[in-house]
This record gives C-alpha cells, sequence and structure tokens, in this order.
C-alpha cells in the first residue's frame, strides 16, 4: 500500500509564541501559502499543538514553528509512503541560518489531528 502526501492538501498553521522575527516570518509564509492559519501565544507546546488541532479544518495538519521560513517550492512537495502515516509524524530538518547545520527539531512538521 503506498500512500501519496501531498503537503498541499493539509492545512498549515503557523506557530508562534514570543520569537524576535515572528511577524515578518507570519508575512512571508502567508504570501507563500495565502491559506495559511495561525496560531499565536499559546503557552506550553503541548497546548499549542491542541490549539493547532482545533483550528486544523484537515486530518492532518504542518506546522511552521515562528522562527522558521518555508522554501517557496514547500508546498509543492509530493511524497510516497509506503506506510500507515495515521500515527506518524512527518517531519522536515531546518537549516540553521547562523551556523548552517540542519536539524530535525523544531522547523516544520506534519502532525496527525487526534
Amino acid at each position: 500500500m503506498t500512500n501519496k502526501f501531498r503537503v498541499v492538501d493539509y492545512d498549515i498553521i503557523y506557530l508562534s509564541y514570543d520569537e524576535p522575527n515572528a511577524e515578518r516570518n507570519y508575512t512571508d509564509l502567508c504570501q507563500k501559502v495565502p491559506w495559511a492559519k495561525r496560531v499565536h501565544g499559546v503557552k506550553g507546546s503541548d497546548a499549542a499543538h491542541k490549539a493547532c488541532a482545533e483550528l486544523s479544518e484537515t486530518d492532518r495538519f504542518i506546522t511552521v514553528d515562528g522562527d522558521n521560513i518555508i522554501n517557496e517550492n514547500f508546498i509543492n512537495q509530493v511524497h510516497d509512503f509506503d506506510e500507515d502515516l495515521e500515527h506518524c509524524v512527518i517531519s522536515w530538518a531546518a537549516e540553521n541560518q547562523i551556523n548552517g547545520l540542519v536539524y530535525g527539531n523544531g522547523g516544520i512538521k506534519c502532525w496527525p489531528k487526534q
């Protein structure tokens, strides 16, 4: 069984709290993804992600952390997965612009709504 995963099929939610560039980064995201939604200022990671799930209208949702800027081609991605994604989180690595290192934590993730 192959699952076709298209980024554009899911709600994209900008998740910010107190990042210094949050407003600039959100503006950038909205230029690339005009239908993006936002959760801002929710204290605690678990509570913030639950707020995203409540806002989402799709069975999965993609979060973009407040200190991230997406590549303009991000929404065009299509992936084939051989496993059932029902209980899986998909994570994209982020490049740190200061030191050039690539990390898996933070960044962009696709969560099952449940």
